[in-house]
C-alpha cells in the first residue's frame, strides 16, 4: 500500500507528527544606507529585509498536500525587499546570541512566543541588560510565553537581572536558566538563591566551601537579611 492510498485522516495525522520545534537562529535585519528620520527608523522604514540561517521546514518541500497540512505561516516579511521564510510561532524557538540581536527580530515581533537567549558573543551583556536596558525589546513581544537563558560557566548574575529588571511580558514561571555544563535547569528564584548562597558563604570560584575556622562568622552573615535572601527564604524555595 502506498502512502497516497492511505485515508486522508491518517495522512493528515502523519503530517502533523512530522512537525517538530525548530531553532530560528541568526536573525538579522539588513538596513538601507539611505537617509531616514529617527521616527522612520523606529518604524523600521530603513529595513531592506530580514534573514535567518534556519532552513525552511522539511514539510514545505515534500508535496502539495504536506504544504497544505503544515502549520506554518510566512515570517520575516519586514522591509522593502522581504525574503520571507516559514515559521510556526507556537512551536519554533527564536534564538539570539546577544542582547543586541533582540532588536533584529522586527516583523511579527508581537507573535514570537518562545525565546532562547545566549550571551556567547556578548561579554558585556550584564551592563547592556541593566544600564542600557537591553531587555526592553521583550516588552514589545506581547505573545512571549516562554524564555530560556543559557548560562555561561559560573555566570549567576542573571539571577539579579531576573529579580530586579524582569523579562517583559513573559510570565515569571515560564522563565528558566540552563547550565549547559551540568544540564541543570533553574528557575529565576533558584538562580538568585544560588548566587546569594555563594556570596553569603564565600564559596570560591571552584565551588569550595569557606574555611571551617570562619564558619561561625559565615553563619552570622547568612542570618543577616539586610540585603540578601535569608536561609528561611532559601528553604522555602527548595
Amino acid at each position: 500500500m502506498s502512502f497516497a492510498s492511505l485515508p486522508f485522516e491518517l495522512r493528515s495525522r502523519i503530517w502533523s507528527l512530522a512537525v517538530v520545534p525548530r531553532h530560528i537562529t541568526k536573525v538579522r535585519a539588513k538596513k538601507s544606507n539611505g537617509s531616514f528620520s529617527k521616527k522612520q527608523r523606529q518604524k523600521g522604514k530603513d529595513i531592506l529585509y530580514e534573514t535567518t540561517s534556519t532552513p525552511p521546514p522539511a514539510l514545505m518541500h515534500v508535496c502539495h498536500e504536506s504544504r497544505q497540512q503544515a502549520p506554518y505561516q510566512r515570517a520575516f516579511t519586514a522591509g522593502t525587499e522581504p525574503r520571507w521564510t516559514w515559521v510556526n510561532f507556537e512551536l519554533d524557538i527564536f534564538c539570539v546570541s546577544n542582547l543586541y540581536a533582540l532588536a533584529d527580530i522586527v516583523s511579527h515581533r508581537s507573535e514570537v512566543q518562545r525565546l532562547q537567549i545566549r550571551t556567547d558573543d556578548h561579554p558585556d551583556w550584564y551592563e547592556s541588560a541593566t544600564r542600557y536596558n537591553g531587555l526592553s525589546t521583550l516588552s514589545k513581544m506581547e505573545s512571549l510565553r516562554e524564555i530560556q537563558v543559557v548560562l555561561e560557566p559560573g555566570d549567576l548574575m542573571w539571577g539579579d537581572v531576573f529579580a530586579d529588571y524582569g523579562f517583559g511580558c513573559c510570565p515569571e514561571d515560564n522563565i528558566s536558566f540552563l547550565d549547559e555544563g551540568s544540564g541543570l535547569v533553574l528557575t529565576g528564584s533558584q538562580l538568585k538563591m544560588v548566587g546569594d548562597w555563594r556570596i553569603v558563604f564565600s564559596f570560591d570560584s571552584e565551588g569550595n566551601p569557606p574555611d571551617p575556622d570562619r564558619l561561625s562568622d559565615e553563619i552570622d552573615y547568612a542570618l543577616d537579611d539586610f540585603w540578601h535572601m535569608t536561609l528561611a527564604q532559601m528553604h522555602e524555595l527548595n
